[in-house]
């Protein structure tokens, strides 16, 4: 008796166990690139930080998005800050750098 109760309060727990979710913020960064937006040119100090944080940044997003760097020059980096604050999509795929004092 004892051990029938057992069985059916083990069957009980394991039919009641929530199911395992996917994750959804690995499923949409899944095969998708993020740009990483840097507001001066090739070669210069902000560019080479982007590009090493590129490099280890997207083993620690889930998903493990392809980060892609992408020099966009001009106006001291207002255009790149513009741009971040205007134009780019508002959904996790743009992040950015730009120059510290021009806020």
């Amino acid at each position: 008796m004892l051990a029938r109760l057992c069985r059916l309060l083990f069957a009980a727990a394991l039919l009641g166990a929530p199911a395992a979710n996917a994750d959804p913020i690995a499923d949409f960064y899944q095969g998708k690139q993020v740009q990483l937006i840097v507001g001066y040119g090739a070669g210069g100090g902000y560019d080479i930080y982007a590009r090493v944080l590129a490099r280890y940044l997207s083993s620690y997003i889930p998903g493990n998005p392809t980060i892609v760097v992408q020099n966009m020059v001009g106006a001291g980096s207002l255009v790149a800050a513009n741009y971040l604050y205007g134009k780019a999509a508002n959904n996790g795929t743009v992040i950015g750098t730009f120059d510290r004092g021009s806020t």
